[in-house]
């Protein structure tokens, strides 16, 4: 009867360290001496709250916003940020999935990638997606608030 239990174990150990959830940060390393502006770029069909959120934690951080039509080329504006999220149903609704990315006149300059789509059992992957994009904003732009940047100015 012992071989059971320890195939049982053995499987069940294999099954939840299998899955995965990732978070990847690829920090923006620029500081602008004044709040920069910023061209929001969302994913088509994106869930409003994301949206809210994201542009409220900007927002925070000192930038002006400006919200575009999804699709909208990232080099259009010297500063722009393309951002999708992604919900899935297991036994409830989760965000699984986010990339945010942000590019200076259109050369990628800094990314943050949740991916929980490999979660599988776990149940760490029914986080609050408010929290997460608030996280995930910060890592990307982990400066303090360009809103408490002073400009300098010549005598």
């Amino acid at each position: 009867m012992r071989l059971p239990t320890t195939a049982a174990l053995t499987l069940a150990c294999i099954a939840l360290c299998g899955c995965s959830i990732k978070q990847t940060v690829t920090p923006v390393s620029f500081y602008a001496n004044h709040p920069p502006e910023i061209c929001m770029i969302p994913a088509e069909g994106l869930r409003a709250g994301f949206n809210t959120v994201y542009t409220a934690q900007l927002r925070n951080k000192g930038f002006k916003t400006r919200e575009l039509p999804p699709g909208t080329p990232p080099s259009t504006c010297a500063l722009s940020t393309l951002y999708v999220g992604r919900w899935s149903w297991d036994l409830g609704l989760y965000m699984a999935w986010a990339d945010i990315q942000v590019f200076e006149n259109g050369r990628r300059v800094g990314q943050t990638l949740y991916d929980s789509t490999w979660g599988g059992l776990r149940l760490d992957k029914y986080i609050n997606a408010q929290r997460k994009i608030i996280q995930m904003t910060n890592q990307l732009f982990p400066a303090a608030s360009y809103a408490t940047q002073q400009v300098s100015s010549a005598p």
